[in-house]
Formats: C-alpha cells, structure tokens, sequence
C-alpha cells in the first residue's frame, strides 16, 4: 500500500513506465492534500479567541475532511487495485466477454468515489472560506485548486472505462451525479478563490 509508503516511492513509481499508479490515484492524492490543507485551516480556527463565534462550525468541518481524507487514502490505493485487476481480466478473458463488465465497473466506481468526495469537500471549502482562520487564506484557496483538479482528473478516469461498459442504466446513473457537478464546480472553486483574494487584498 502507498499510503503507507514513503511519498517518493509514490512519485516514482508514478513517473516510471508503469501502468499503476496512474491518473485515478494521483486525483485520490490531490484530493488527500486538498482536505490535509483544510484541517490544518480548522485546526488554527478551532480553539482561535478570535474565531470564537464560529469555533463549532470550524470544529464539524474540522470531523468531516478528517474523514474524507481517510477515505481518499484509501482510494490512492483502491485505483492501483482495480486497475491491476483490470488488466489481469483483459489479458485472460476473451475481448468482448461479458464477464469483463464488473472489472470496468469496479475501474470506474474508485475514480467516481473520488469524484463524489472531492465535491462535498469542495462545498465544506466554500464555508472555510468565509470563516476559517484568515492567516492561512492561501490554504483554503490551495485546497479548492486541488480538490477542483481532483474532481476533473477522476472524471476522465471514470469516462474512459464508461466507454466500456453496456449497462445503461448504469452509465445513465453515473451521468445523473456528474453532469451537474461538472457545471457547478467550476465556479464553486471561482467563487473560493474570489473569497480568499479579497482577503488577501486587505
């Protein structure tokens, strides 16, 4: 497991002429850093005299990207895993063969996990934008760069095994959560980054 390795060993592995780790993890990571980046903004919020007022809002945000960024450790991880077991299907099962189906899926499923998180962190960044700790604006505006990127990098990880697969209704359901939140996150991240410079304009 990465997560349990030194971050170098990551990143050459991912720059070696390797198939695994790849685009999918690396989205997982960025969204990992993203919300590392959040809880150290809560961290200084929570606790703060002069963040008083808000300290219980900063404190759930606070629990919840603490537990987002267990769950993008785990996908760092889970993409190297589904891919290995997609490639071992390919090389023994028949092109065409029905069976290929659930690995394609399971490739897609990591990937439109990541995505899913990366957007509900993105919303929690939208609020710990307007009251977490102004010394670390540059944080918070950082984190909604990286979970934005996040969020479009294992988009195209989901797209190019959708490609794949025939269930309908399955691509039909992954479309219906995705569509929306291509055209929303954007300016969520706009809006942001718009919230932190006027903060670091005064």
């Amino acid at each position: 497991m990465y997560v349990k390795k030194p971050i170098k060993e990551y990143l050459d592995d991912l720059a070696a002429k390797k198939p695994a780790p790849g685009g999918g993890s690396a989205a997982a990571l960025s969204g990992a850093i993203g919300v590392s980046l959040m809880s150290m903004v809560a961290n200084y919020t929570v606790g703060n005299p002069k963040y008083k007022s808000v300290e219980k809002a900063a404190a759930d945000i606070l629990i919840r990207v603490s537990k987002a960024k267990i769950e993008f450790e785990r996908l760092v991880d889970a993409d190297i895993a589904a891919y290995d077991k997609l490639s071992k299907a390919l090389s023994q099962l028949p092109k065409g063969s029905p069976a290929l189906e659930d690995y394609f899926k399971e490739a897609a499923g990591v990937p439109f996990e990541i995505c899913r998180i990366s957007a509900d962190c993105l919303k929690l960044c939208e609020a710990l934008a307007k009251i977490g700790n102004k010394d670390l604006v540059t944080d918070t505006a950082t984190a909604a760069i990286l979970l934005a990127g996040a969020f479009f990098s294992a988009k195209y990880n989901v797209y190019i095994n959708l490609k794949y697969i025939k269930d309908m209704d399955y691509i039909g359901r992954i479309h219906k959560v995705l569509a929306p939140l291509e055209e929303s996150i954007p300016k969520l991240k706009e809006d942001i980054i718009e919230k932190c410079e006027d903060v670091i304009g005064k």
